[in-house]
């Protein structure tokens, strides 16, 4: 995902294509579908995290690097449950 990212970064700038692909209709549904399901997972975080500074941070990064945010946290949690690793192994 990052590769992916920084490849195209440096093939073409978001913010100077933007009035082209921002006036897409299906560019600006994708863009409304992925934060609104960004949010509902940063909502699955507020419920777990017992840290405000965590969630605030999770937040950031959700909405700020998408979904290398995403998979960042759940790469991180699974490290850290080794019960949830466990049983995502065993299929229980």
């Amino acid at each position: 995902m990052l590769g992916t990212t920084l490849w195209a970064s440096s093939q073409q700038n978001l913010f100077t294509e933007f009035s082209w692909t921002g006036s897409a209709v299906w560019f600006k549904a994708t863009l409304i579908d992925f934060y609104i399901n960004q949010f509902i997972i940063w909502l699955l975080v507020v419920y777990l995290e017992k840290n405000n500074f965590m969630k605030a941070i999770w937040f950031l990064m959700f909405f700020c690097l998408g979904s290398m945010g995403t998979c960042l946290y759940l790469v991180l949690s699974i490290y850290k449950n080794n019960n949830l690793l466990q049983r995502i192994i065993q299929n229980d």
